[in-house]
């Protein structure tokens, strides 16, 4: 037969048992519902992925034309470089001293 002290160990263990079962059930109900939260918020919220997408979108096409501008104007400075250099060389040439003839042997 069971002692009293034996019934009052076995509940204060069963007690103990539940409250921890209770704790770990609330704790995994609240993750579970902030899990939940966050994923119809990233789906449908305000800033969620419908609009993101979209924003995607205008954000890739504005990247692709600041590309092309960059191409444009890499080439165009490439132009002006050379038309440069031409233009230094024609002016150095201009400015240097004629040369003297060239003498007849004769």
């Amino acid at each position: 037969m069971a002692t009293p002290e034996d019934d009052e160990a076995k509940k204060q263990v069963q007690e103990a048992v539940w409250t921890w079962a209770v704790r770990v059930l609330v704790l995994a109900v609240a993750f579970g519902f902030g899990f939940f939260a966050g994923w119809v918020l990233y789906g449908a919220g305000p800033t969620g992925a419908v609009q993101l997408r979209a924003q995607v979108v205008d954000l890739d096409a504005q990247l692709l034309d600041c590309k092309n501008k960059r191409v444009d104007s890499d080439g165009k400075v490439t132009v002006l470089q050379g038309r440069l250099d031409e233009c230094n060389r024609s002016l150095a040439k201009a400015l240097s001293p004629p040369s003297p003839p060239p003498a007849n042997p004769q």
